[in-house]
């Protein structure tokens, strides 16, 4: 492997004082904001006001986003295997993406989606695909969600992929193709599992349209058939507070509200070891 790998994901936040620099960015991004600057700068600040005490009450719940912990822990697990070639980046947080012409840039989600892969793109000259495309990452997550079902199989289980939510203005003025993806590959777990199959959308935020239907309304919808829903967090490769918090407290205290009496998740692969020798063969096989 001549080139150097850079595992890429979105970032977090560790202590409370990054707060504020990391929703700035974020927004500031002109693919998740695309408006011209000093006005997107001016929005995205006040914007992060907005949101601060949001967020700041999911910290003091769960304190660091634990994907920043998983993305050193996964580019350690990887430098073992190439030679100590790997290194860990994050768009919105330290140590932040930066310009090469010489790495490969791994971004650490299932699908692509111009408000995750446009930042990378424009960093990095070599960027790895979208992981959906092969088949390993099919049944990687086929194997989890069946190892979750046999834990309950004296229940009435729906399976929920819950994916994170777009603006529908920015999926269709930018021609996403993130959410047709989504579909396409739930499609598949529809014709492979016995169990039914859903897609929903989480976090989204503001007053504006998103993509639809929304995880909490799946949810609230379909404990009138199901006493158990199993969630799939399918645009998440490792934790972070959108699983660890969104997920696993404010969805679990919806379904239990609506009298789900299970609701379970899907681990997220973090740096399991059956993900890792993944990277290394699709890695290895496109870049060898």
């Amino acid at each position: 492997m001549s080139k150097r790998i850079v595992l890429v994901n979105l970032g977090g936040i560790e202590t409370v004082f990054d707060i504020p620099e990391f929703l700035f960015r974020m927004f500031n991004d002109r693919h998740i904001l695309p408006i011209g600057q000093p006005f997107r700068a001016f929005l995205s600040a006040l914007i992060t006001l907005f949101r601060m005490k949001g967020t700041f009450d999911i910290y003091r719940s769960v304190k660091a986003s634990p994907v920043i912990k998983i993305t050193k822990k996964q580019s350690e697990m990887l430098s073992k295997i190439f030679n100590d070639n790997v290194d860990y980046r994050f768009s919105y947080s330290k140590p932040i993406i930066k310009k090469s012409s010489k790495s490969l840039a791994i971004p650490l989600y299932g699908f692509y989606s111009h408000t995750t892969h446009g930042s990378i793109l424009k960093k990095y000259k070599y960027v790895f695909p979208p992981l959906c495309i092969f088949p390993e990452f099919f049944d990687l997550i086929e194997k989890r969600i069946k190892d979750i079902i046999d834990k309950h199989k004296k229940h009435n289980v729906a399976i929920l992929f819950s994916a994170h939510s777009l603006p529908k203005s920015l999926e269709n003025n930018t021609k996403d193709p993130y959410r047709h993806d989504l579909e396409v590959f739930v499609g598949y777990f529809k014709k492979r599992l016995v169990q039914p199959v859903f897609l929903s959308f989480q976090s989204k935020l503001g007053p504006i349209e998103w993509l639809e239907p929304s995880t909490s309304d799946k949810i609230k919808e379909l404990s009138n058939s199901y006493d158990c829903i199993i969630v799939v967090p399918i645009s998440f490769i490792s934790d972070n507070t959108e699983t660890v918090y969104e997920i696993d407290v404010e969805y679990k205290k919806i379904a239990q509200s609506c009298g789900i009496e299970c609701f379970d998740r899907v681990g997220c692969f973090n740096y399991d070891k059956d993900f890792i020798k993944f990277l290394e063969k699709v890695v290895w096989s496109k870049y060898s």
